[in-house]
């Protein structure tokens, strides 16, 4: 009986061994069936990579050989010498290799130009080009460009601020330099007519007393402009002892104001305390103003006893005209009154046109230029005078033609003071005040016989402690 359950329960162990063989039959055969899906789908993933490798490879390619590119263009802000600009250009470059520039126009041709970091220049002008590219090699692309660099090179005006006698003209002195034909006119344009007009050729004419701005437009584009002031109370500089002599209080307060101003801007510009300053206040009297200034005894500083002022000697800023200078003057003895006045001598007691004398005309000279050496006279005395504020030279050839006197010292004789406003290589330019008034007198100085020698003892040299360097000097007007 026992071994009867032995059998059967051996049996049955067998048949539970069988069941597993099967289960693991089962799974062999389904891990064989995924290996085999597996490596099928394995051939077709490397296919597919296979495949995209393939179209990489081809696109690689095409791009290797697409043809480079311009990406932008720029230009330099400067002209070139000869009028061409800089034009780069800034190169697409597909491959990495080398490109090669070549600009062509109708009329000439460049070299091979290398692009460094991919950027090609060239000088060109206004013109169709074609660019030719050279790349991978020997392949080539060409590009037609139409460069435009037509403008203004530089426009400038000389002009600043200008003083003009009402009816005369000057003409503006304008440069344009320029790059093709539009750029190449040049308008003018005043902001009065009724004080100054412009005509198209750039020539001012005074109108009237007044300020205008003149404009200046070159090319259409660059506009430059100054001042410009027009007045009656002035002309231009020539030498003329026989003009009219000074009105008695003709003129307005704008008309005066406007004259001393002129007077100030020339000293401004000459530089204030100098040599140049002074010869700018002895040419304006004498060559510019359009009248004669009267001669005029001293009345006061040797005659009555006192020191005067305006009364042959004028110590102020500007010239003496009109009513508003003459409550300047609080020493006087028969004025005030201004410049061409009627006036009484206090020596004779007859009565003239109010003036300078000649040591209050050099004295008036040296205050506009900003020197004032004090209420002093032209004669050799023993108080102070003019013969003591420089060095004393006697006049001689040697000394004229030795190249020492310039402009700005002092010349005259033993009572008698004056003034140099301007020398050249054989001439010499003195003002002074005599009988005639303040006038200017030219003589040859180039041969010892000349009369100059005989009428002037002797010449003040105003260096050193007096003026302050030569400034803007210039030997003639």
């Amino acid at each position: 009986m026992s071994n009867i359950k032995k059998n059967k329960k051996s049996i049955k162990t067998k048949k539970t061994t069988s069941t597993e063989v099967d289960k693991i039959d089962k799974n062999i055969h389904s891990l064989h069936d995924s290996l085999l899906r597996l490596k099928k789908r394995n051939k077709i993933l490397m296919l597919m990579i296979f495949v995209l490798l393939i179209i990489l490879l081809l696109l690689l390619l095409q791009d290797y050989n697409r043809k480079p590119e311009i990406k932008d263009i720029t230009y330099s802000e400067k002209y070139n010498e000869d009028k061409t600009k800089t034009v780069s250009l800034d190169i697409k470059n597909h491959s990495g290799n080398k490109i090669y520039c070549k600009f062509a126009n109708k009329e000439s041709s460049s070299d091979w130009i290398l692009a460094e970091k991919d950027v090609c220049s060239y000088n060109i002008k206004t013109d169709e080009y074609t660019i030719t590219l050279k790349y991978n090699g020997d392949l080539k692309v060409k590009y037609k460009e139409k460069f435009d660099i037509d403008g203004i090179i530089n426009f400038s005006i000389s002009d600043t601020r200008k003083y003009i006698p009402v009816g005369e003209s000057f003409k503006v002195n304008a440069s344009l330099d320029y790059v093709g034909e539009k750029y190449n006119k040049i308008e003018f344009k005043s902001s009065d007519p009724n004080i100054a007009t412009v005509d198209e050729n750039g020539v001012v004419t005074g109108v009237s007393d007044g300020r205008v701005k003149i404009s200046v437009t070159g090319g259409g584009e660059k506009t430059e402009e100054f001042e410009l002031i027009s007045s009656s109370l002035i002309r231009s500089p020539s030498i003329d002892n026989y003009r009219e002599v000074m009105p008695c209080n003709s003129f307005t307060k704008e008309q005066i104001e406007l004259a001393d101003e002129i007077l100030a801007t020339k000293i401004k510009d000459a530089g204030e305390g100098t040599r140049a300053a002074a010869t700018e206040a002895a040419r304006f009297i004498t060559l510019e103003l359009k009248y004669k200034v009267p001669y005029f005894f001293e009345n006061g500083r040797l005659s009555v006893g006192y020191k005067v002022d305006g009364e042959g000697r004028y110590y102020h800023k500007g010239l003496y005209l009109g009513k508003d200078k003459e409550s300047q003057i609080t020493l006087n003895s028969t004025g005030p009154a201004s410049w061409g006045c009627p006036l009484r001598d206090a020596e004779s007691g007859l009565m003239g046109r109010n003036g300078l004398d000649c040591s209050g005309y050099v004295t008036w000279t040296l205050v506009q230029a900003g020197l004032d050496l004090g209420d002093i006279g032209a004669g050799i005395t023993g108080s102070r005078d003019y013969t003591d504020v420089g060095e004393f030279q006697r006049v001689t050839y040697s000394l004229l033609t030795s190249g020492k006197v310039k402009p700005g010292d002092l010349i005259g004789w033993d009572g008698h003071i004056a003034i140099i406003a301007a020398m050249d290589d054989n001439n010499i330019y003195v003002t002074e005040s005599l009988q005639n008034g303040v006038i200017i007198d030219e003589y040859n100085y180039s041969s010892p016989s000349s009369r100059f020698y005989s009428r002037y003892q002797h010449i003040i040299d105003m260096s050193g402690n007096y003026y302050n360097g030569d400034g803007n000097l210039k030997n003639m007007w």
